[in-house]
């Protein structure tokens, strides 16, 4: 975290230069052809930064985590030096898998198990049966797992499988200044979901790529988080990755009533602001300004310390970061979301969609309120959670927004769909497209 002074008093995230689109066609095979899906793993999922897992989750040299990507096994271990290093989960002998475990820790290595070959936690070849039985001498210590990148921000351990890649900050560009504030890793994940859903991955994509749908999908946001488009921002960032910003803590432009509603009146009440003085349009306005100076002024009497280093704007709004292709983190000033599809090993209309919420550590506060609707969950790092979608709920809005994409999968089969027309509210998903024509088709 830099320690450079910075200014807090700012009312929305900074505009982004727009760059020029080139308004490529956005057809359905993309969504459903196996020949784009098999184009689509080499040269996008092998050559972009994933997230593999969380650093608190790997604290001790020898820890280690195993993450799943498609079809491949990517092994994450802590390192004596403290930092983390990725393999390909596959020894170099055969090509079996070294484990099937999701985590634990090794203090001797991996040892396969169809020959016994040993392997450290630096990827080294340290020991097998009969090492005097090789042609060209005992492999130990020659032969090693083969690495990739992998660096550690937000809390989260990255992965590339391309070893030319972007370093990961000058990938993420000026979204991981942004990212950054939040200091996501000083939080819990206290929810971690996944639901197999049968739909492609850039459908869910798509969904968090725009704001378009909210007023008529999700129309329970309104009362508290803006839906009005011209109210709102939307950034095309570098390298694909793409934001939006939603000032919240205040009815949504197009509210009708003349007294707070009951969502934000709670809220007002919780900052010791009376919802009796903001009856009337003009006075509603003000109550996402004046929470913002309540909570600058009583947060850390309340024990809400992590508001001392956010910007204005983020003491109250939502901002959505699509970091390209399909990580989606969306922050809010008292929890953060990874909203995150990823794709099928063999089909591709098929998809694995992953919901983690991450809230930071306030004084006597040991449950906070589920985005996934149920009880309230515990501030401790919850266990994964897999199941069908349709089986349980992901939380009324993720609910939503899937069976929207379990609905449009449908569509791009049908003969009668001729491509997307889109909004300009709906840019961010053109611009997603284009970053991965960009690379599908060898121009990155």
């Amino acid at each position: 975290m830099s320690t450079v002074s910075r200014k807090l008093d700012i009312e929305r995230p900074p505009k982004m230069p727009e760059p020029v689109l080139r308004g490529d066609v956005i057809d359905a095979e993309r969504y459903i052809s196996s020949e784009y899906f098999e184009k689509e793993w080499r040269r996008v999922w092998m050559r972009t930064w994933q997230i593999g897992g969380l650093s608190y989750q790997m604290p001790e040299a020898g820890d280690f985590l195993n993450t799943v990507l498609g079809k491949e096994s990517i092994l994450l271990i802590r390192q004596e030096n403290g930092g983390v290093r990725a393999f390909y989960n596959v020894c170099q002998h055969r090509g079996a898998r070294l484990t099937f475990a999701d985590e634990g820790a090794v203090n001797n290595g991996f040892t396969c198990p169809y020959h016994g070959w040993m392997w450290g936690a630096d990827g080294r070849l340290k020991d097998m049966p009969d090492p005097d039985d090789f042609p060209g001498g005992n492999p130990c210590g020659k032969l090693s797992l083969i690495e990739m990148p992998c660096e550690e921000f937000a809390g989260f351990v990255w992965f590339n499988m391309d070893p030319n890649c972007l370093p990961l900050r000058e990938a993420l560009g000026s979204s991981g200044d942004e990212i950054e504030y939040y200091r996501m890793e000083n939080m819990t994940r206290v929810l971690n979901m996944t639901a197999d859903a049968n739909c492609n991955w850039k459908v869910i994509t798509d969904n968090f790529n725009e704001g378009y749908h909210v007023q008529v999908l999700h129309p329970e946001l309104a009362p508290y988080i803006e839906t009005v488009y011209s109210e709102c921002q939307f950034d095309l960032r570098e390298n694909g990755t793409n934001s939006g910003w939603f000032p919240s803590h205040r009815p949504t432009a197009s509210y009708k009533g003349d007294e707070p509603p009951a969502d934000v009146a709670a809220m007002m009440q919780k900052w010791r602001l009376d919802p009796e003085g903001y009856r009337g349009n003009a006075n509603m306005k003000k109550i996402r300004l004046d929470i913002q100076k309540q909570k600058r002024k009583l947060g850390p009497s309340m024990g809400y310390h992590h508001y001392e280093h956010l910007m204005d704007y983020q003491l109250t709004d939502y901002v959505i970061y699509n970091i390209f292709p399909n990580n989606v983190i969306t922050v809010g000033p008292d929890g953060v979301q990874l909203l995150r599809p990823r794709p099928h090993p063999t089909d591709p209309q098929k998809c694995e969609f992953d919901h983690w919420y991450f809230v930071p550590n306030i004084d006597g506060v040991a449950t906070v309120p589920s985005p996934a609707g149920g009880p309230d969950l515990a501030v401790e790092d919850a266990p994964l959670d897999h199941f069908r979608y349709g089986e349980k709920s992901l939380g009324r809005t993720n609910d939503q927004d899937l069976s929207i994409a379990e609905n449009q999968q449908l569509g791009f089969n049908s003969a009668g769909y001729r491509g997307a027309h889109l909004t300009d509210q709906e840019r961010r998903v053109q611009h997603f497209h284009e970053t991965l024509n960009d690379y599908v088709e060898g121009r990155k």
